[in-house]
């Protein structure tokens, strides 16, 4: 899902339309479709404005590129210094872990335990895959 795609699918989750969404921000109906359709893509400012105007993260309309495992790798010890996210398993299966003396780690741990109770709500029906999309992009920093 690229930037505009998410910029629809969350504005609509808020309810709003493009022509709300633009005014909130100072824009016009027609940047924010274009935005949308991919046609132009908005600067930083521009993300960050929508994403308060839609009440999520401004990281929930970004895109961010992992594209390869090496890139997965990197994104991965960065969470390991910051959030305490480690390896576990015996090689044949393989998981991820929490450090207890890292700084976030308590932090990152009820993120964990949220996010695996709303998978599980999305595997068994009780929220839709909209709702569960909403969930993912309400997260502040």
């Amino acid at each position: 899902m690229g930037v505009g795609d998410r910029i629809r699918a969350l504005r609509k989750s808020a309810g709003l339309t493009q022509k709300e969404l633009a005014a909130s921000i100072g824009l016009t109906e027609s940047a924010v479709r274009n935005y949308e359709l991919g046609l132009r893509t908005p600067s930083e400012e521009q993300l960050a404005a929508m994403a308060e105007s839609i009440g999520v993260a401004p990281e929930a309309l970004m895109d961010i590129r992992v594209e390869s495992a090496r890139e997965a790798l990197e994104v991965l010890f960065r969470m390991e210094e910051t959030l305490g996210l480690v390896p576990q398993g015996d090689g044949t299966s393989m998981g991820l872990g929490i450090d207890p003396s890292a700084e976030q780690a308590p932090v990152m741990h009820q993120s964990l335990v949220a996010w695996k109770h709303m998978r599980d709500s999305l595997e068994d029906g009780s929220v839709t895959p909209d709702e569960y999309a909403a969930w993912k992009a309400s997260f502040t920093a």
